[in-house]
C-alpha cells in the first residue's frame, strides 16, 4: 500500500557507477586536471588491476607531454612483449579519452581479442575489459549518432539556403509585378 520499493546498491555496483560517471565525464572533457601526481596505491585486494587504473589516471590527469610519455611507454611495452597484461594496458591507453593517441575502435578490437580467451585474464581484468568494451560500444555509437546528426543539419542548412533563394526570387518577382501594375 503506498510503500515504495527501495533498491540496495552494493559496494561493487556503487564502484561501477562511479567508474561509469568518471569515464563519461572524462570522455566529455568535464573533469579538470587536479593533479599530475600518481594516485595512491590500491589495496592488495584490487585483483591486480592497480597498474591499469594508474595508466588510466595518468592519461586522464596529465598534461599533453606526460600523456604522450605514458602512451609511448605503454606502447613500447606492448610492442616489445605483447603479453596479456601489456595488451590490456595498451587497449586501455587506446580507449582512454582525452589524449591524441586515443583510438577507440582499435582499443575495442584489442579488448575483444582479450575477451575471446577469458582464461588468460584474472576475473578483475575480465570485468575491467568487459566494462571498457561496453563503454567503447556506447561511445562509438554516440560518435556515429553525432556524425549522422551533423550530416542531417548540413543537409537541412542546404535545403534552407535553397528555400531562402526561392523565397527571395519570388519576392523579387512580386516586386517587379507590382511596379509593372
Amino acid at each position: 500500500r503506498g510503500m515504495t520499493r527501495q533498491r540496495r546498491i552494493t559496494l561493487p555496483a556503487t564502484a561501477m557507477l562511479a567508474a561509469v560517471a568518471i569515464a563519461a565525464l572524462a570522455g566529455c572533457g568535464s573533469i579538470p586536471s587536479i593533479s599530475t601526481a600518481k594516485p595512491a596505491p590500491l589495496s592488495g585486494s584490487d585483483g591486480g588491476i592497480a597498474t591499469y587504473v594508474e595508466t588510466m589516471h595518468r592519461l586522464a590527469n596529465s598534461d599533453p607531454a606526460q600523456q604522450a610519455d605514458v602512451y609511448y611507454e605503454v606502447e613500447r611495452a606492448y610492442t616489445a612483449a605483447p603479453t596479456t597484461a601489456n595488451t590490456l594496458r595498451h587497449a586501455i591507453a587506446l580507449v582512454a579519452p582525452g589524449h591524441p593517441n586515443s583510438s577507440l575502435a582499435e582499443g575495442k578490437k584489442l579488448l575483444e581479442q582479450l575477451l575471446a580467451t577469458p582464461e588468460r585474464l584474472v576475473p578483475a581484468e575480465r570485468n575491467l575489459a568487459g566494462f571498457l568494451v561496453k563503454d567503447a560500444d556506447i561511445r562509438l555509437q554516440l560518435q556515429a549518432d553525432i556524425r549522422r546528426l551533423t550530416a542531417t543539419v548540413d543537409e537541412r542548412k542546404g535545403t534552407q539556403v535553397l528555400s531562402d533563394r526561392r523565397a527571395q526570387a519570388q519576392a523579387d518577382e512580386i516586386a517587379k509585378l507590382k511596379r509593372a501594375l
